[in-house]
């Protein structure tokens, strides 16, 4: 058999059976990702429900999200085909492959929404009874999302590449239809969960002085259908594309190792790998335990991730062994790098969002003033908290690339394609905890359902109390989660750019070429427009929502008083009709504006579009992921106690921040991860034309 990417019989007869061996254990691990998330669901389904108020909640909450997703699904399918059918004039393989990353992201998120809302009234259930059991019940619902997530990618990726004889440049499609699906879901669900979640604080909590989630405002179950939509389905997708991404540029970069050297196993690398890493993390679920620290979790999620990081670094000593021959242990050290790079996000994150330490103190101290000095601090620590990501980022890409080019000087490869691959097996290290990560963050949602259920059901207060520690830990894994999917966004776009340079041949870049510095500003300003119009839409949103929970407790004093019920199902429709409106400019803009410069100006003007735009963007995502999410945590630590705690000035201050914050951490931030995916993929599907055209107005 002759593979498109090599000529599998033309290597050693060990090697043909190593990968041989390696892509069937890949695609075997990956189904077994699927028969694991399966058997997880119907454990959680065996759960009980609770009292019937409980399960009248969850309902409401259930019917929702289903609508929602509908509504969102029939918008995004519109656009899909569209974009599907202009793509068969370019080529049927890449066309279908689109087609299939495209599905596969919407399954992987709709996957996600449906297992956090079968959850979020069980983990309510469960910590009537013990917060122990909660927690592990969240964290498995949360396993679900992130093993389903890398297995279904990982499938669709094996099983495109064998059905299209093993040729990668039919396959980069699937990359790019994952990014688009996911960019729609991630930005749909933000401007929907935000809004309503403004909607709901602003008149409830500032105007009326109700408490989070009580059953009397209009706008709590639209709330509640938020978190599921937009932290669970729309982070689902974007992690999904972010691993389908990576592992399509990482591949396009090892067909070129593979020619030079005649191992094909550069190309199947990332894939092994992954799947190895997503084992590992499932076998790092069952370390999560809680002993005495009821209250401090988060010592729980650590053990688990440090025992997959070890389990992770394991497989890599023995597949890096395996594949590389000749000093192969300097591609392990640079996946151990990865791995580092991932856990040191995880704690940088943790310092800058959690209320032990100093940033947050220095929030809840400026709410004391007021909300103007709470949203000054919460904006100055946003830019201050890039800072160490991007130290640690920088130090990680030149020691990996170092690295890489004695690997290349070792095995006769240029210095410049093997550095980039020791970047590229970092990233791969970084990404193999992906699946634990996930898992983090859709606890967060879960978990605050869970608390609004019982605040809605009349669970008592010790029930609340507890389901809030369990709340603010979400706010905290969440973040946590943010600030890897950026760091990941960030290594991947190094991947996915000099995969574009490989497809294109591009060797150097003249920055002193007009053209050049106009497509670096281009790039550069893209990323501030694309977050404009989200952040702008879920102020429409927020908008929509106020006026509507205004207009009923105006008009019906019943709710207030608890003898009428609100009409949830119209805030639920506002929150829908606003997100699918306004989700649609700012995610064409990542579409359109790669191919108008590419069309335009050529393949060297997308090179430099791509670098600006990606590190204005990191820039960005940080800065909002980060400040947003300690503005959260920083109401949070006033609500339990802090400064008069609930209903005092401090904590209407603290509101005002935490509205500030939630469109920068749950819509503009997480969309920025995939808008900076997005431009590289649809460069990379789009290169041979644009090498074609050269620049309909300026060739370089």
């Amino acid at each position: 058999m002759i593979f498109k990417d090599f000529d599998l019989f033309t290597a050693e007869l060990s090697t043909q059976v190593l990968y041989i061996i390696l892509f069937g254990l890949t695609i075997g691990l990956a189904a077994y990702g699927v028969i694991y998330i399966l058997m997880l669901i119907r454990k959680i389904k065996k759960l009980d429900d609770g009292t019937p108020d409980m399960k009248k909640v969850h309902d409401a909450i259930l019917t929702g999200s289903k609508a929602y997703l509908r509504r969102q699904y029939r918008t995004v399918s519109i656009v899909l085909l569209i974009i599907f059918a202009l793509f068969l004039f370019y080529g049927f393989q890449i066309a279908i492959s689109f087609l299939i990353g495209a599905l596969s992201s919407i399954i992987a998120s709709y996957i996600s929404m449906i297992i956090s809302t079968m959850s979020n009234v069980k983990v309510a259930n469960a910590c009537r009874e013990s917060v122990k059991k909660a927690l592990r019940i969240g964290f498995d619902s949360g396993m679900v999302i992130g093993s389903g997530v890398i297995s279904i990618s990982l499938l669709g990726i094996c099983i495109l590449y064998i059905i299209f004889n093993f040729t990668t440049n039919n396959i980069i499609g699937f990359g790019f239809g994952a990014s688009f699906a996911a960019i729609f879901a991630q930005l749909g669900g933000g401007i929907y969960t935000k809004g309503a979640d403004i909607g709901a604080d602003i008149v409830g909590k500032l105007e009326i002085g109700l408490n989070e989630d009580d059953y009397r405002n209009p706008g709590t179950i639209a709330d509640n259908v938020g978190d599921n939509v937009g932290d669970c389905a729309g982070r689902g997708a974007d992690l999904f594309e972010s691993s389908s991404a990576n592992n399509l540029g990482a591949m396009i970069i090892g067909v070129t190792l593979s020619s030079i050297t005649g191992n094909p196993l550069f190309i199947i690398f990332s894939l092994i790998t992954r799947a190895l890493g997503n084992l590992a993390a499932i076998i790092g679920g069952y370390f999560l335990n809680i002993k005495d620290e009821v209250f401090t979790p988060i010592k729980a999620f650590t053990r688990s991730l440090t025992a997959t990081s070890i389990l992770a670094s394991a497989f890599f000593f023995v597949i890096s062994w395996v594949s590389f021959g000749t000093g192969w242990y300097i591609l392990f050290f640079c996946s151990l790098i990865g791995i580092i790079l991932g856990i040191i996000s995880y704690f940088i994150v943790n310092y800058y969002t959690s209320s032990k330490y100093r940033p947050v103190k220095e929030i809840i101290r400026g709410s004391e003033t007021g909300a103007a000095t709470n949203v000054i601090s919460g904006f100055a620590l946003g830019l201050e908290s890039t800072l160490l990501p991007i130290i640690s980022f920088i130090v990680g890409i030149l020691v990996c690339f170092y690295l890489g080019e004695i690997y290349g000087d070792l095995n006769g490869i240029d210095s410049f394609t093997s550095g980039v691959f020791g970047v590229t097996v970092a990233t791969m290290g970084l990404l193999s905890i992906t699946t634990l990560i996930l898992a983090f963050d859709g606890f967060g949602p879960v978990a605050d359902n869970a608390a609004g259920i019982a605040e809605m059901a009349h669970l008592g207060p010790e029930v609340r109390q507890n389901l809030d520690h369990l709340d603010a830990l979400g706010n905290t894994t969440k973040a946590l989660a943010k600030g890897f999917g950026m760091t990941c966004a960030a290594l991947s776009a190094i991947v996915l750019y000099v995969a574009y340079l490989e497809e294109t041949h591009i060797s150097i870049v003249n920055i002193y070429n007009p053209v050049i510095i106009c497509t670096l500003f281009i790039g550069g300003v893209a990323p501030f427009l694309f977050s404009s119009l989200a952040i702008r839409a879920t102020g429409i949103s927020a908008h929509a929502m106020i006026k509507e929970i205004q207009k009923q407790i105006s008009e019906n004093p019943g709710i207030l008083k608890g003898t009428s019920v609100p009409n949830y199902a119209k805030c639920i429709d506002i929150s829908t009709k606003v997100a699918l409106k306004q989700m649609i400019p700012p995610a064409l803009i990542s579409v359109i504006t790669p191919v108008a410069v590419g069309i335009l100006f050529g393949p060297s003007a997308i090179a430099a579009f791509l670098i600006s735009g990606t590190v204005s963007g990191i820039l960005l995502g940080f800065m909002m992921n980060t400040g947003g999410g300690a503005l959260d945590n920083a109401k949070k630590a006033i609500e339990d106690g802090l400064l008069g705690g609930k209903g005092s000035p401090a904590h209407a201050a603290a509101v005002v921040g935490d509205t500030f914050g939630d469109p920068l951490k749950d819509t503009a931030g997480p969309s920025l991860h995939i808008f900076i995916k997005v431009i590289n993929t649809i460069s990379i599907t789009f290169a041979p034309l644009f090498v074609i055209l050269g620049g309909l107005i300026s060739t370089i």
